[in-house]
């Protein structure tokens, strides 16, 4: 990509103050970086509704889930020091931990790539309230084996299924810890990460910050209360107070598995470590190791995100990045990305976890990226008579399948005036959204035309005989078909 100029920066800041004003955003830190250079840093918005103070890019942020990205470089230091090994089992490192399952298959790999068969909660038994899992009203965190006092369920044998697992990477922390011979997973990532980067406004403590801006959410949408009602879970609570008409004000809970997401940190210090990602890591791990945690570890179709070492991979606007973002509760929403190829990353810093798509309005600015084209090829009369059904996330669930159960539940195809419909039970696919035939040469490939900055993409999965037996899409969800006609009542 050329240098970028100020009509690139006009429209990256016309999109950030058009995104703040359309979503009632408190505010969003932008940074966009090329090379060794942040060369666009600029906040909107406010870092604190009430007192009127301005969001800047100075301020700090809780990046929640991008710190996982941290513990697997400082991981795959000492796999290159010989300290651990990717084959390494987790019950070898942290014996004093009780597990339920197949837990003796599990090895560091199965933890970076999220194929541990950990899922969202420890036990079965959590799963209706997991907040208490994975967030304290106390500012320090216990021991691991007092921190699962009853254990942690290994779902599903692991390496056959993919299911993101925050309590997985919490004792992937332990056993860096462990290894580094220290008790605080922050000595272990100043040590390897924020120190050689000069990243002096980042730590890991997870503790109130005069520079961190105030986190603020909304009330509980009514699919959250549906969820709770057929789950026959409490009800989810509005907290805080209602501030401008939109935003309640958060209050600050403290991450239970540091190592899974507490780092605080600002633009200009997430620059210095876009920039050495860009750079394979600037000398954390070697070149050779960086590319092992970029290239595809998880993959199940190259069309779709898949993933690395701890690093998500998806192409986004024609271009190939490799990313992770990061939410944490009572308010504070991250992205970052990187495009190696362009040299360039984008970070976003809200202090609101929002499903808004921050990160992509200003990447559509900054690529200049045209809408995405219509598209007028017909379905296949085979694929049109064999897709209609319903399909819902494989089993054994629910902890391994708590993502897509809250996210979307299960998805209904039907046949709509000579095309396919998806339905989803819950989310943004909730009305319907038409799917697009995308690819000539795979008849299963499909977009669907939604309002979203670029297409979702749905795979259908058939037998050699032809049958549609399951669905793949983005965020590495993969389903099956199920025969249970009551299964969408």
């Amino acid at each position: 990509m050329a240098s970028l100029n100020n009509a690139d920066f006009d429209r990256i800041r016309a999109e950030a103050q058009a995104a703040v004003g359309e979503y009632h955003l408190p505010g969003i830190g932008v940074g966009v970086v090329s090379g060794d250079d942040l060369v666009f840093s600029e906040g909107f918005g406010f870092a604190d509704i009430e007192s009127g103070k301005k969001q800047e890019p100075e301020h700090r942020q809780r990046i929640g889930s991008i710190t996982k990205t941290m513990v697997a470089l400082s991981t795959m230091a000492l796999v290159e020091e010989g300290k651990l090994s990717l084959t390494d089992r987790l019950v070898d490192h942290i014996p004093d931990v009780k597990f339920h399952g197949p837990a003796d298959a599990i090895t560091i790999r199965h933890i970076l790539t999220h194929t541990s068969g950990i899922g969202e909660a420890p036990l079965p038994a959590q799963i209706r309230n997991i907040d208490p899992t994975l967030w304290s009203e106390k500012p320090f965190a216990p021991p691991i084996a007092e921190a699962y006092p009853e254990g942690i369920a290994v779902e599903v044998e692991p390496g056959t299924k993919w299911a993101y697992a925050n309590h997985a990477f919490a004792l992937l922390g332990e056993i860096v810890m462990r290894a580094e011979r220290v008790d605080s997973v922050d000595d272990v990532l100043r040590k390897r990460v924020f120190e050689p980067l000069g990243m002096k406004n980042t730590d890991c403590h997870d503790m109130p910050h005069a520079d961190l801006t105030t986190g603020y959410h909304r009330a509980p949408t009514q699919d959250a209360i549906d969820l709770a009602k057929q789950a026959g879970a409490e009800l989810p609570k509005v907290e805080g107070e209602l501030v401008d008409g939109h935003n309640y004000r958060g209050h600050y809970q403290y991450v239970k598995g540091r190592s899974a997401g507490a780092v605080q940190s600002t633009i200009p210090d997430m620059a210095r470590y876009a920039s050495a990602l860009l750079r394979k890591s600037a000398g954390i791990v070697k070149p050779g190791t960086f590319d092992q945690m970029t290239a595809p570890q998880w993959c199940p179709d190259e069309r779709l995100q898949s993933i690395g070492y701890a690093f998500f991979r998806e192409r986004r606007f024609g271009r190939m990045a490799f990313e992770h973002g990061g939410g944490v509760a009572g308010g504070w929403g991250t992205g970052m990305w990187i495009f190696p190829e362009e040299n360039l990353a984008v970070l976003t810093h809200c202090n609101m976890n929002t499903d808004k798509p921050i990160s992509m309005r200003i990447m559509r600015a900054l690529f200049d990226a045209a809408a995405p084209k219509p598209t007028e090829r017909a379905v296949d009369s085979d694929v049109l008579a064999n897709a209609p059904g319903v399909y819902q996330a494989p089993m054994p669930g629910p902890l391994t399948n708590l993502r897509i159960i809250t996210g979307i539940g299960r998805i209904q195809i039907t046949e709509d005036a000579g095309g396919l419909m998806l339905h989803a039970r819950r989310g943004p696919w909730k009305d319907g959204a038409p799917m697009l035939p995308a690819d000539e040469d795979d008849l299963g490939f499909f977009e669907l035309e939604t309002e979203a900055i670029e297409r979702p993409h749905v795979v259908l999965l058939r037998d050699a005989d032809g049958a549609v037996t399951g669905l793949r899409f983005d965020l590495l969800v993969e389903m099956e078909r199920t025969n249970d006609d009551l299964a969408w009542v």
